[in-house]
């Protein structure tokens, strides 16, 4: 790989969070101890016994990850079975995995923008790997076109790279914005790689559960998506992610580079992330985090529409983030002072737009700052009464 650019989000989280009272840069799930999982768990017995590690041999795993994990992943899909599971390092090694396994010298692709930053900066540090934006409609709530996405495609486009639920946005593509664009991949013989970390955070209670990418086209083998324990179900600690395809070639090349870069995964790890999935668990943490996430979109839609003269957003109905806009004197703020002067003021720490999602500190995003939505709910009801007064002090010098 050339130079990657520098990783600039959690480069501010970690510089800032040190000395911030109201902490709303991130976006994962509040951490669970192994006591809150024993707790949590519909048979407790069971779950203690199967997280109490004393007697666990700390062999080294199998390349794929165990059995079980990989069966517990494959049950979060409708129609995979374990053996189209890869159990990795997080999704951000699941992602590396599957760009330096796939691309080469000569190999275009296209990335959804925004995304999180990985998605981007990966591929561009290929050598020789050619890259097009499919930028969504910051004009028109964050629509996707489909028909400027196939304009973008080029006789040799080898992927489409997608963030569903989106990271920043908190939006998720409509299901048939889902098949044209799995229809679309198809008929080019394209590779579609979706992040789906945030799945199966969706927030909108008035409709279903929208299927993966991987469920809504068993006739094309071509689709990978990669999700962990990071962001719906407050594990980052416990490392692990996954792949999952229908197609075993990519999944044996994916496998065959892991062997040169991890080799393979935490025994421990696995064992948590095995109870963490199953029936026993799964379901209270889940529900336990819809319940953040509504309760906090519903605090974040009163604020917006209080201050909506300077304020707007697309609301997101997934995942852990929202990306709001603000405005003075009618044009976008400076969203890297507007966040160091609000941190610096009122001790809230939000994500400036341009620095930490737009492409080489790029000015696309600017006015834009990304809030997480997945904390308790009484944090960001201070973190926002606080924004409020410091916009009036903002905005008004």
């Amino acid at each position: 790989m050339q130079k990657i650019a520098s990783f600039e989000l959690p480069r501010w989280i970690d510089h800032h969070s040190q000395d911030t009272s109201l902490m709303l840069a991130g976006s994962a799930t509040p951490a669970l101890s192994v006591q809150d999982l024993i707790d949590l768990s519909t048979d407790s017995k069971k779950t203690a016994d199967a997280l109490s590690v004393n007697s666990l041999k700390l062999s080294l795993s199998t390349p794929s990850g165990s059995e079980a994990l990989r069966r517990q992943i494959a049950g979060l899909y409708n129609g995979i079975t374990a053996d189209q599971v890869l159990a990795t390092q997080g999704t951000s090694g699941a992602n590396a995995l599957v760009f330096q396994s796939l691309l080469g010298a000569g190999d275009h692709i296209i990335s959804m923008y925004p995304a999180y930053t990985q998605l981007l900066s990966i591929p561009k540090a290929i050598p020789g790997v050619e890259h097009s934006f499919w930028s969504l409609d910051i004009d028109n709530t964050m629509q996707a076109n489909v028909q400027l996405l196939e304009s973008l495609i080029q006789p040799n486009t080898r992927m489409i790279v997608l963030n569903n639920p989106n990271n920043p946005l908190g939006t998720v593509l409509p299901l048939e914005v889902q098949r044209e664009i799995a229809a679309l991949a198809h008929s080019r013989g394209i590779t579609l790689l979706v992040d789906e970390i945030f799945r199966p955070l969706f927030h909108d209670s008035s409709t279903a559960c929208p299927p993966s990418f991987v469920e809504i086209s068993d006739s094309y083998e071509n689709i990978i998506v990669t999700g962990s324990l990071s962001k719906a179900w407050g594990l980052s600690g416990v490392r692990i992610g996954w792949i999952v395809t229908r197609n075993p070639d990519i999944l044996a090349r994916c496998v065959n580079l892991s062997l040169y870069t991890t080799m393979a995964l935490s025994t421990i790890d696995q064992v948590i992330a095995t109870e963490a999935l199953s029936d026993r668990c799964r379901p209270a943490i889940l529900s336990r985090h819809l319940d953040l996430g509504r309760k906090n979109i519903a605090i974040l839609s009163d604020f917006v529409e209080r201050n909506q003269r300077f304020c707007s957003w697309t609301r997101p109905s997934a995942g852990g983030t929202a990306f709001l806009r603000f405005f003075k004197d009618g044009a976008p703020v400076d969203d890297l002072d507007f966040c160091l002067k609000l941190k610096e003021q009122k001790g809230v720490l939000l994500a400036p737009g341009s620095l930490c999602f737009g492409l080489d500190r790029a000015q696309d995003f600017r006015g834009f700052v990304r809030t997480h939505l997945t904390v308790q709910p009484a944090r960001i009801a201070s973190a926002l009464d606080a924004l409020g007064d410091f916009l009036h002090t903002y905005l008004n010098n």
